[in-house]
């Protein structure tokens, strides 16, 4: 069986990599950056996730194809033998700048920035936008029943009937990171750290063994488990708050469900090199509703440490002044994370995650946490990005 390189999963974008090998631009240094457009109904905010994960990916033994898969994937797909003898060269010398696994994101400001000789920032965009869509798409919806269940416990159980290792493992880090405090997978609670809650539910009659001796000594024998079916687990949770009913965990089966109806993430060409220097870009054709420009999002807080608004700036435009929103101070939303092709730290647990998350719902404004008709976060340009889009 062939190794299953990431940088060879999209045909489409290894067909688009070959056409930019063929127009002599492959060399060029480039910067893709990956955006949500919208949000689900009746959600206010996003956590971000699955960076992480694909990141690991780039990184591990194998990530870079070997000659066998190269071969496969270019008799499959008519690459060329320039793509081909590329892939097979050094492994990617790329930039990454991204909101960290959760992370609190919003539509219209960049979540990740990929930057680096065009074929391999093409190539490893195509990889992060499905991990961030379906990651934070899972982690969101356990964020929103940690956000139901006001204190009571939610666990993920739908990594366990994963069709894969690789899915049951990205479902189970995303969901951890959204709000779920355990799994009832046995892989993402070993590989993973993630705590392990379960019950058996086989019903043997009169060849029911003895109680077992463990009962009591671990936590996940200690009360039961309420499984949520699935189908409006938030209204289930929030019926089950109103009635007081109480549970070692509501087990969340549906997170895989939010991954089938994927969020809406733009990946866009905003600066090419031109001359040994950064050329604006409106994507690859030049498109009138892509702003162009390598780009930063500051998020502004008021004394207290709230969120009172994120601005999208040019990368080396002077920010706007927190006085200038109410606020009282500002800090990048993104952190670098690869730099020249190399991870800039150790993979952080997806309990790291969790609480960066947990600890940033409550510092939002008041109303966009709310789990129907939510506030609206405010999202900014700054004044040079407006003259940029006006003169699209």
């Amino acid at each position: 069986m062939l190794r299953a390189s990431p940088l060879l999963r999209d045909g489409r974008a290894l067909l688009d990599a070959d056409r930019l090998v063929r127009a002599g631009v492959a060399d060029r240094r480039a910067s893709f950056e990956l955006a949500f457009t919208a949000m689900p109904p009746h959600t206010g905010f996003l956590v971000v996730a699955g960076v992480e994960a694909a990141i690991e990916a780039l990184e591990a033994e194998g990530a870079r194809p070997g000659a066998e898969e190269i071969a496969a994937a270019r008799a499959a797909c008519g690459l060329s033998e320039a793509l081909a003898a590329r892939l097979a060269g050094a492994p990617p010398h790329l930039d990454i700048d991204a909101v960290p696994d959760g992370g609190i994101a919003f539509p219209g400001a960049p979540a990740v920035t990929v930057e680096g000789p065009f074929v391999e920032a093409l190539l490893v965009s195509a990889l992060l936008v499905p991990a961030l869509r379906r990651g934070t798409a899972a982690a969101t919806r356990a964020a929103r029943l940690h956000v139901a269940a006001d204190g009571g416990v939610v666990v993920d159980g739908s990594s366990a009937r994963a069709p894969s290792a690789e899915e049951a493992l990205s479902l189970a880090r995303a969901a951890h990171v959204g709000g779920a405090a355990a799994t009832t997978s046995a892989l993402a609670a070993t590989a993973l750290g993630i705590p392990f809650r379960g019950e058996a539910g086989i019903e043997l009659g009169a060849l029911a063994p003895p109680a077992s001796p463990y009962e009591g000594s671990w936590p996940w024998y200690a009360d039961r488990l309420v499984d949520l079916g699935g189908h409006d687990e938030e209204a289930l949770l929030l019926e089950a708050r109103r009635v007081g009913m109480t549970a070692g965990g509501f087990i969340a089966s549906g997170l895989a469900e939010s991954c089938a109806d994927p969020l809406a993430v733009r990946c866009e060409l905003v600066a090419l090199e031109e001359s040994g220097a950064w050329a604006l870009r409106r994507g690859a054709s030049d498109r009138a509703d892509v702003i162009p420009g390598r780009k930063m999002v500051m998020r502004y807080h008021d004394e207290a440490g709230r969120a009172v608004a994120d601005v999208v700036h040019l990368a080396h435009e002077r920010m706007l002044s927190p006085r200038a929103l109410g606020a009282a101070r500002l800090a990048p939303l993104a952190r670098a994370v690869m730099r020249g092709g190399r991870g800039l730290e150790v993979p952080e647990p997806p309990s790291e995650g969790r609480e960066r998350s947990v600890a940033a719902r409550p510092l939002l404004p008041p109303g966009v946490a709310r789990l129907r008709a939510p506030s609206r976060y405010p999202v900014h340009l700054s004044p040079a990005l407006i003259a940029l889009r006006e003169e699209g």
